[in-house]
């Protein structure tokens, strides 16, 4: 989470995914106020693409375009 998604109007991320490689921090949000089915299927992809991105020996991406896993 950098400093302008943060500090965005209106931004309230629903849950923090931390990357367990070197510690990166992504805000999901969720248009629900409590966590949804979808958002936990969010979060679980969200955390493979951190996985993949370290395999890969490449850089998170700023934001992540969040598939609609239904």
């Amino acid at each position: 989470m950098r400093g302008t998604a943060e500090s965005s109007p209106g931004f309230k991320p629903m849950r923090t995914v931390v990357c367990g490689k070197c510690g990166q921090r992504f805000g999901i949000r969720d248009a629900e106020p409590v966590p949804s089915p979808l958002a936990e299927k969010q979060i679980a992809w969200v955390t493979d693409q951190l996985v993949w991105d370290h395999i890969q020996e490449r850089k998170h991406q700023g934001t992540i375009e969040l598939p609609s896993i239904a």
